[in-house]
């Protein structure tokens, strides 16, 4: 990958006070730095639209947040999201459950068009033909590992 992309304050030359930093994944940090490291109060937010909001100390997390796409808080005690109890999604439980015989297979409905033989690995789909994984706007994201695509075709929803 390529270097990432600063726009902010600096002394000395140096990243430091309020900045944005773009990874080449896409990912973008907002917030302080101090000495080229996150410092203080900032946000990074995901290509897939998850957002971590964190207080940093010298570039290692204090305390952070992570919020799904969907506004969905990850709680990694007393989770109550989608558990063998209760299996509806996030958006089901916001919304109320849709009407009989308009099921809901995925958080978003509907769920997102998958190319013919493809598998919805829930930040995209795995295109089987060329073992990589692309996003439903088709801008490829990775290559799946032997582990991924053998959980996709035992796991996930197919397009048909």
């Amino acid at each position: 990958m390529g270097v990432g992309i600063y726009d902010g304050d600096r002394v000395n030359g140096r990243k430091e006070g309020s900045g944005t930093y773009k990874f080449p994944s896409g990912t973008v940090y907002t917030g302080a730095f101090i000495d080229g490291e996150f410092h203080g109060e900032g946000t990074l937010e995901f290509a897939n639209g998850g957002k971590y909001q964190a207080t940093w100390d010298r570039g290692k997390v204090v305390t952070g947040r992570y919020d799904f796409s969907d506004g969905l808080e990850f709680q990694d005690t007393a989770w109550e999201y989608c558990t063998g109890k209760d299996r509806r999604f996030f958006s089901e439980h916001v919304n109320g459950l849709r009407p009989a015989g308009d099921t809901q297979v995925t958080n978003a409905h509907p769920p997102p068009r998958l190319p013919k033989d493809a598998y919805d690995v829930g930040d995209g789909y795995l295109d089987v033909a060329d073992g990589k994984v692309y996003s439903f706007d088709h801008v490829q994201l990775r290559v799946a590992t032997n582990e991924e695509k053998e959980w996709a075709s035992a796991r996930c929803r197919v397009g048909r």
